[in-house]
């Protein structure tokens, strides 16, 4: 029989410290809606099966067998493979954003059959689109604008390395801002 003098002391705040991991873990699960919320990254990024370039007014609607689709696409999904925040950057589109997005700046919208799933901290909702200003309001912070059914939500995601779509476009005639890393 143990002496009750030696009570031991590490394995119940051990217990404590894993219970309250727990609880945490579980809370950013429920807020977020992702089982994996720590790794701040798409899910599962399939190829976009359209992609919409909008400079200055001129829509250019790129679908798969069309020159630079393969490239843009790949581009796409690997400046969406990781992002650079961990929560919505509170930012919205009002119509005189989109307004000028759609007369004086460059975008390049995506859109996706399925909906997305993003592993972030923050719920991001499941959106098929996506928009990506490149040149003109928003543009230098490697911004991605998330929707659905031809409506734009607030809040955006970060890219945290958008160099790869930058330069495809670059590639095809285009001229991207500089990015500007948030750190």
């Amino acid at each position: 029989m143990k002496d009750p003098r030696n009570i031991k002391i590490v394995e119940p705040f051990v217990v404590l410290v894993l219970i309250a991991g727990a609880i945490v873990y579980l809370l950013n699960v429920f807020n977020s809606g992702s089982w994996l919320w720590f790794q701040g990254k798409a899910a599962v990024l399939e190829p976009p099966t359209r992609i919409v370039i909008v400079n200055n007014g001129e829509e250019l609607v790129l679908q798969p067998g069309a020159d630079n689709f393969n490239e843009l696409a790949d581009a796409a999904v690997q400046s969406l493979s990781k992002f650079g925040n961990t929560d919505l950057v509170s930012i919205g589109l009002s119509e005189q954003t989109l307004t000028d997005y759609a007369e004086n700046s460059l975008v390049v919208e995506l859109y996706f059959d399925k909906p997305l799933q993003f592993n972030t901290l923050a719920r991001t909702g499941a959106p098929t689109q996506l928009l990506i200003p490149i040149e003109g309001r928003h543009a230098a912070g490697a911004y991605v604008f998330r929707g659905a059914q031809g409506e734009w939500w607030f809040g955006a995601v970060r890219m945290a390395d958008p160099s790869a779509l930058y330069a495809v476009l670059q590639q095809m005639g285009y001229q991207a801002a500089v990015f500007q890393s948030p750190g």
